[in-house]
């Protein structure tokens, strides 16, 4: 009777157990799970990145590679910095009008050439015309001395590019050279290169780059001065053979001429005279050389030089003037 009791019993202690279970109240949470208290490491959940403020630069998207796999971009190797000084130029300098006898020269050295001529009582013409000396090259000379036939190119180095030299090449050596200006316009075959003006040296003459043809196709290059003939007029005069040629296509050439080529072309070094230089050729390069001007006005400010050409205007004795 005893163990059917205790059987009996033990489903009804289940019951209460389950019973007193469900009415129970629930257990405090512990102290590190309150409301409002943080969850701890262990439980909470790992919070989400937030993207960063600063900007990072991407490279462009490319295309895949054919083998599926991402390319990585390429880098443009970086130039050096020795080959930059080799092929970078100095830019040209800003060259000043100025405003001379009745003409607006687009440089001060084409006025200093113009002075000079005319202290020499030379007779010339600015800018007279343009010409074609080649399939896709044109030339507007700067001057044209009528009384010598000659043409004359004035030039400082870093205006001596391809083109100017193809240019002073073809105008009397070239498939296309540009007629003399007076009947029966025959083909020039005479220019003279003007370069910048120095200092006189005692005992030596001035020498310019006369350019004349060779040949088909080729140009000379001589050593020319200028002097005085027994009339009293200025002449070119030629000074040995030619120290060069050079190919004169009317198509530019691939590079400019070096430097020292430059110095040879416009300011070759002046040569030793047998007798004294004549003082109105040394008169001239001295008034050239040291000729003032006027920045406000762009004007000539000498007013010796502008006593000596006061009987002259635009190339031409007064009463002349073209």
């Amino acid at each position: 009777m005893a163990t059917r009791t205790a059987a009996k019993a033990a489903p009804r202690n289940k019951q209460a157990s389950a019973k007193r279970a469900a009415t129970a109240k629930p257990k405090a949470a512990p102290a590190s799970r309150k409301r409002g208290a943080p969850k701890t490491d262990a439980t909470k959940k790992p919070a989400a990145r937030k993207p960063s403020s600063k900007k990072t630069a991407t490279a462009p998207a490319q295309a895949p590679s054919r083998t599926g796999k991402a390319s990585s971009p390429r880098r443009t190797p970086a130039r050096s910095s020795a080959g930059k000084a080799r092929t970078s130029r100095a830019p040209k300098p800003k060259a000043m009008e100025v405003s001379y006898s009745g003409r607006i020269f687009r440089s001060r050295l084409e006025a200093r050439w113009a002075i000079f001529l005319d202290l020499l009582d030379v007779n010339w013409d600015y800018e007279p015309s343009f010409y074609q000396v080649g399939e896709e090259l044109f030339y507007l000379p700067d001057f044209y001395l009528p009384d010598h036939q000659l043409w004359l190119e004035v030039k400082g180095a870093p205006y001596m590019d391809t083109a100017s030299m193809a240019k002073v090449l073809a105008a009397v050596a070239g498939p296309q050279r540009i007629p003399l200006r007076e009947a029966p316009y025959t083909p020039s075959d005479r220019l003279l290169l003007g370069g910048p003006f120095k200092a006189q040296k005692h005992g030596l003459m001035p020498v310019h780059t006369l350019i004349t043809p060779a040949g088909p196709g080729v140009a000379a290059l001589s050593s020319a001065a200028f002097g005085i003939e027994p009339d009293g007029r200025a002449s070119l005069n030629v000074l040995g053979a030619p120290w060069d040629t050079l190919p004169a296509t009317g198509v530019k050439a691939a590079r400019r001429p070096t430097p020292a080529r430059l110095q040879l072309l416009l300011e070759p070094e002046p040569q030793l005279r047998a007798s004294t230089v004549p003082e109105r050729i040394a008169r001239a390069y001295n008034g050239a050389y040291r000729l003032a001007f006027d920045d406000q006005t762009k004007t000539v400010c000498d007013q010796e030089v502008l006593a000596a050409v006061s009987r002259r205007r635009s190339g031409r004795p007064l009463g002349l003037a073209a």
